[in-house]
């Protein structure tokens, strides 16, 4: 049985220090900041979760065991609080992890839903916000483009983590997740998603929210999506993404690229275990996508329990899947994420070194130490760099705020905007500013802030183009002005104002509006009883004025609206007359007692959109509009729009900062410099660095009696300590999930190691040596392999 107990004063240290943390330290995304829970009744989920920490590089002390033997469908809400919520909660704040952890991975054989009396949620969800009873169960965190631990949802229980499980119907094809996901990273696929509309209605609901997603990525210009109306995906191979809405379907092996989100809207997708008579997401996960989502019971039509197609956009901007999918998913409490969660196929991590120190260097006192980041380009400063010493948080070296007297300068078409930006900003308080100013100042220009990105939208109807100005380049110079010799136009651009120098900065997706690639759409509402004789029409005015008026009479007693309406949409997209750029198609859908009469432009955009239609027909037909409308439904999706980016830092990050060894055991440790992306995305970048501290005349060593550096996993070995003086407190030996054995007053102990407790896998060993007088020696890490 694993034991877990303080380690040393180092650790007692770290925990008050990440107690008595300020809030800036949050996590960007890494092993650093991921707990790894593993069943240890289980030998897939022991050898997952090793197989994961290895491939993120999870420290050993980011691992927690439970103990759970009623199978992997599902547990009361007793049973999930009491194995699962008090061990993990326990184990992050006894070993001072509590400002560290906002990723929790559950590794297979740990049921996927939770029964809450007469509700059922899903354990990632679960662990997510808290438990809920219907009530309170908005995720305050979707949408937010925020930093997690700014914007945490709704959790009564007190905790939340962006929490995923790694599963499949296989360990082998468990483990090909997680490889997925990690071969993603920083790969920028070219690879396309494919936005479904499927021939199902009621689970085809998501296709009014494609447009927004399709604009937003293009704007990013480094992410392609498509539409489309199918119930497969075309060509089933290399593809980033797939969203579409069918109870049954099948994807075939090899469909995805490393990093695709793929899902389906129905009411059991979660279902990933039992019987189910739907297709599950197991069925994209198998087909290679890194993440998939479901729900564990009934949801009804509610497109809030599913992923928006926004998530795509959320990953385009560098976000890792857990953030997408918890962003993009407004009422998750019933839905599970099977995901790889750290995987980010578009963030843009910086690069460095240490400087004038070599690995396993010998340290004592407080040595200077010294590193440089170098940031992925100017558009991704770097703010913020952290120190954590064998896997857990230390101190902050230096942190970048947006300078209080920097100026963002926004050149918006007739009128051009300043902000001085105020003393203990931030970046969302910055980008809200800002909306409040184009608000507050352009007529035609609307603004909305989602954490660090401001979203603007035009009312005018025709490309916007700002006025020749000159480009504001973006350098870290103090008092950095405006070239005096350039004639570019700019739409956003920052200088250093009156601060000592530039720090905040503000960018635009491109320097003029993009003209939507939406369709401008009306829809139609028709209701009643067709009775011989009726009549129903449909009269379209084009922008130059041109009227093409198309009817159908009921001739039949046999037939119905819906019949009627089927033979006005055959009219409309068989007319010459509206076959062009300036003409219109239609589509017909039925929901329970009504038809809805969709009218969509040929051409994309507001200017498309501005012809109008007008129904007329029997005096007993109900219908919708009966009056001359445009095709506007989707106004927010037609509208020009671009997007300001808010940032701070600089391109060149690098930090001279003294270690007081003193602190530390003597002996082995790894320390680990982590530097943040300027921007709410905050993608990480570690520099890892093994030295050895010495500021005494303690040591000890870990000899492995029987054990290889590979070995059979059914095995009991021997490993021994022997410190070099008989006055001795207490001696620990650690390994995956904290301590394995200790004993008190001796200065040498062998330990017998049970392997099968750890499970097949990469496992670490290293041992510390106390005192009476509370000096502390750590042993060197040796790291063994358990084989089957």
């Amino acid at each position: 049985m694993l034991r877990f107990r303080f380690q040393s004063r180092l650790e007692m240290a770290l925990l008050l220090a990440v107690f008595l943390a300020a809030r800036e330290l949050l996590a960007g995304g890494s092993g650093l900041n991921t707990m790894v829970v593993i069943n240890r009744n289980s030998s897939n989920s022991c050898e997952l979760g090793s197989y994961f920490c290895e491939r993120r590089q999870v420290p050993p002390d980011n691992v927690v065991y439970i103990d759970w033997t009623g199978g992997n469908i599902s547990w009361g809400g007793g049973d999930f609080q009491t194995n699962l919520i008090a061990p993990l909660l326990a184990a992050v704040s006894a070993r001072g992890l509590s400002n560290q952890i906002d990723y929790v991975v559950l590794s297979m054989d740990i049921p996927f839903r939770t029964l809450n009396g007469p509700v059922i949620n899903s354990t990632t969800a679960a662990l997510f916000y808290g438990l809920k009873n219907w009530v309170d169960t908005l995720n305050r965190y979707a949408g937010s483009e925020a930093v997690f631990r700014r914007a945490l949802p709704a959790s009564a229980a007190g905790y939340s983590f962006l929490t995923c499980m790694i599963t499949s119907d296989s360990l082998a094809n468990a483990k090909r997740l997680v490889d997925q996901g990690v071969a993603s990273d920083a790969t920028f696929p070219p690879q396309p998603v494919v936005l479904a509309k499927s021939s199902d209605p009621l689970r085809n609901i998501r296709y009014y929210a494609f447009d927004n997603a399709v604009f937003n990525t293009r704007l990013r210009g480094n992410y392609l999506i498509v539409r489309t109306n199918s119930d497969s995906a075309p060509g089933q191979t290399a593809l980033l993404g797939y969203e579409t809405g069918l109870s049954n379907f099948s994807v075939s092996p090899g469909t995805f690229v490393p990093g695709a989100m793929a899902d389906s809207l129905t009411s059991f997708g979660g279902i990933i275990f039992g019987p189910n008579g739907q297709t599950s997401l197991l069925e994209f996960i198998n087909a290679g996508a890194s993440g998939s989502y479901g729900t564990v019971t009934e949801p009804n039509t509610d497109a809030q329990k599913f992923p928006d197609p926004q998530v795509y956009f959320y990953q385009a901007r560098g976000f890792n899947l857990a953030e997408c999918y918890y962003q993009s998913i407004r009422v998750p409490y019933q839905g599970l994420i099977v995901a790889e969660p750290l995987a980010a196929p578009f963030q843009q991590p910086a690069s460095g070194n240490w400087t004038g120190i070599n690995s396993n260097s010998v340290l004592s006192g407080s040595p200077q130490l010294s590193l440089e980041f170098n940031a992925a380009d100017s558009g991704h400063p770097l703010r913020q760099i952290d120190l954590f010493v064998d896997g857990k948080f230390l101190r902050t070296l230096t942190q970048l705020a947006p300078a209080g007297g920097n100026v963002m300068s926004l050149n918006l078409p007739g009128n051009p905007l300043t902000y001085l930006v105020p003393a203990n900003a931030t970046l969302d308080s910055i980008a809200t500013d800002l909306a409040a100013l184009v608000n507050a100042s352009s007529p035609t220009i609307t603004a909305s802030a989602y954490g660090d990105r401001v979203a603007l939208k035009s009312t005018a109807s025709r490309r916007i183009s700002p006025p020749t100005a000159l480009r504001l380049s973006r350098t870290n110079s103090p008092g950095n002005q405006p070239p005096t010799n350039s004639s570019a136009t700019y739409l956003a651009g920052s200088t250093a104002g009156t601060a000592g120098s530039l720090t905040t900065f503000l960018s635009a997706s491109r320097n003029v509006f993009m003209v939507s690639p939406a369709f401008g759409i009306k829809t139609c509402n028709l209701s009643g009883t067709a009775q011989i004789g009726d009549w129903l029409q449909i009269v379209v005015t084009k922008i130059d004025g041109t009227q093409i008026s198309l009817s159908v009479t009921n001739q039949f007693s046999a037939n119905t609206l819906w019949t009627m309406a089927a033979q006005l949409v055959a009219l409309i997209n068989s007319s010459s007359a509206l076959q062009a750029a300036d003409g219109v198609d239609a589509e017909l859908q039925v929901q329970t007692y009504l038809s809805y009469l969709n009218i969509r432009a040929r051409s994309p955009g507001l200017n498309a959109a501005a012809l109008q239609v007008q129904m007329a027909g029997s005096a007993t037909l109900m219908l919708n509009p009966r009056t001359a409308t445009k095709l506007n439904d989707n106004l927010s999706d037609l509208q020009p729009r671009n997007h300001l980016y808010v940032t701070a830092g600089v391109t060149n990050l690098g930090v001279s900062f003294p270690l007081n060894t003193t602190n530390l055991a003597d002996g082995f440790h790894q320390l680990t410099a982590v530097a943040y992306e300027g921007s709410n995305v905050r993608t990480q970048t570690r520099l890892m660095l093994p030295v050895r501290v010495q500021n005494s005349s303690l040591s000890a060593t870990l000899n492995l009696l029987d054990l290889p550096a590979s070995a059979p996993v059914q095995g009991n070995y021997h490993l021994q300590i022997e410190a070099n003086t008989n006055t001795i407190s207490a001696i620990t030996l650690f390994s995956t999930g904290g301590a394995v054995g200790s004993v008190s007053n001796q200065p040498a102990v062998t330990f017998t190691v049970n392997a099968s407790i750890l499970g097949v896998g990469l496992h670490p060993f290293y041992a510390l040596v106390t005192t009476p007088s509370g000096l502390q020696y750590r042993t060197a890490t040796q790291w063994i392999r358990f084989t089957h």
